[in-house]
């Protein structure tokens, strides 16, 4: 929005309440696309109206007061120091106070519906809406759906910018200077004393629009044509009266542009164009009577009453933390301290040279080979000598046995089938009047080949005097 209508908005006191003008929504239509209601103008408001006015009803001021400007935001600001620097920004293109202004971000709930949701979120930013923070402030009391400037409740469509000439009624500014502010209490009726006062009202497209004297509107029309290539619509719909002289200077400029001028949101399908709509663009969001910086102070007040219990309550668990932090420093060096006692130990009796890995195996493994060393210290047997006495026992009984191998520290594994357990109790006495010693490890019966299955170990009964176990049935 160019920084020349500035001259408009800045002169708080236009277009305060008047008598009623001409409806802004010739035939009012539907409120975001749903539900029904009526667009009434701020200065068509009276006791009786404001009696009448339904939850659906949408309130417009004058856009002249309440323009959309574009501001340039570093990309890294959120929160309130955005908030700041769009004010710092706006009061020195304005040359205002910064506490004379205030801003309501252009946040319309369907606009560029590719963007990513945080995208649209710092845009809302780069677009406000600005005015007087009193008149403001003013419309809080207002009842209805939203209080919206006059551009946003023009019907609109992408390619497609609207244009109507409205007639607002607005009193003489005093000569005392400029009113603080339009007053939006009701009336017990019409004002007198007051001139009409026309607007040109544009929407540019679903993202921009403007409220301004025609003289002002027209050129920041041309100016707007003169945007870079792909910027300017397809077709300009006028809404105002046919014979409104502005029209022949806006069908000239569409001309010269090869723009389309249509007269309803019906010729746009023969354009090819999605028809015009009113409120379907998300417009409804931007309420006037919502203040997003007020929202946050508001919950900064509510808030700061906790800081002190909440600092107490972090101050605690501070400190529950370092105890246990300390707690858990004297476990580890505990743990440590025995870990390199046991250690210490396995060096000395068990693993006297390379690394110990693994402390439990490793002395396992040591008092496993302990074991071993000293059982074949005790046997002193001959392996070949213990064969050939077995052999002999186990021919002279007519048997042939199925396995026979040295378990070093254990003796001869003998294993064979024998036609049933007393055989193996026979067996077991030849071996022993041939100075062995057998003992019985295993029996089963065998009922593939009808017989038992038996194992028995066999020692010499010099080094290994075994009681013979009895065969299990």
């Amino acid at each position: 929005m160019p920084a020349a209508q500035s001259a408009e908005w800045a002169r708080p006191g236009f277009a305060s309440e008047t008598a009623p003008g001409p409806d802004l929504d010739q035939g009012a239509g539907q409120v975001d696309g749903q539900m029904g209601g009526q667009i009434i103008r701020q200065d068509q408001l009276s006791a009786a109206v404001l009696a009448q006015i339904s939850a659906e009803t949408v309130i417009t001021v004058p856009g002249s007061q309440i323009p959309l400007l574009h501001l340039a935001l570093p990309p890294g600001l959120r929160g309130q120091a955005r908030e700041q620097v769009a004010k710092r920004q706006l009061a020195d293109q304005t040359g205002l106070g910064q506490n004379s202004l205030s801003l309501r971000p252009f946040v319309p709930q369907q606009a560029d519906p590719i963007r990513p949701r945080q995208k649209r979120g710092f845009d809302s930013w780069t677009r406000v809406l600005a005015g007087d923070s009193d008149w403001l402030h003013s419309l809080q009391d207002l009842p209805g759906r939203a209080v919206l400037p006059d551009y946003l409740t023009l019907p609109t469509a992408a390619g497609i910018w609207s244009l109507t000439l409205e007639q607002i009624a607005a009193p003489p500014v005093p000569d005392s200077g400029p009113q603080s502010g339009p007053q939006s209490g009701p009336q017990s009726g019409p004002l007198s004393g007051l001139q009409s006062v026309p607007l040109l009202v544009a929407r540019l497209g679903p993202g921009d629009g403007f409220s301004a004297r025609p003289a002002l509107g027209l050129a920041m029309l041309h100016q707007a044509l003169q945007a870079p290539p792909g910027t300017a619509p397809q077709a300009i719909l006028w809404l105002g009266s046919p014979e409104a002289p502005e029209l022949a200077e806006i069908t000239a400029a569409a001309r010269a542009h090869d723009i389309a001028v249509i007269h309803s949101p019906a010729e746009a399908k023969a354009l090819d164009l999605p028809p015009p709509e009113r409120f379907a663009h998300g417009e409804l969001a931007c309420d006037l009577r919502h203040n997003p910086m007020a929202a946050r102070a508001r919950l900064a007040t509510a808030v700061l009453p906790w800081r002190w219990p909440l600092l107490a309550a972090c101050l605690a668990a501070g400190l529950w933390a370092a105890g246990q932090w300390v707690e858990l420093t004297r476990i580890s060096a505990e743990i440590a301290a025995q870990t390199a006692r046991n250690q210490a130990l396995v060096r000395a009796h068990f693993v006297p040279s390379g690394p110990i890995l693994d402390a439990r195996l490793q002395v396992s493994r040591a008092l496993a080979e302990l074991q071993r060393n000293s059982a074949a210290a005790g046997a002193h047997l001959d392996p070949l000598e213990l064969t050939g006495r077995l052999a002999q026992g186990v021919t002279a009984a007519g048997l042939r046995p199925d396995l026979l191998s040295y378990r070093a520290g254990e003796g001869l594994l003998l294993a064979l089938r024998l036609p049933d357990f007393a055989a193996a109790d026979q067996l077991a006495e030849t071996l022993r009047a041939a100075g062995l010693s057998p003992s019985l490890t295993e029996s089963r019966v065998d009922e593939a080949r009808r017989g038992v299955y038996v194992e028995f170990v066999i020692t010499d009964q010099k080094h290994s005097p075994k009681a013979t176990q009895e065969p299990q049935p």
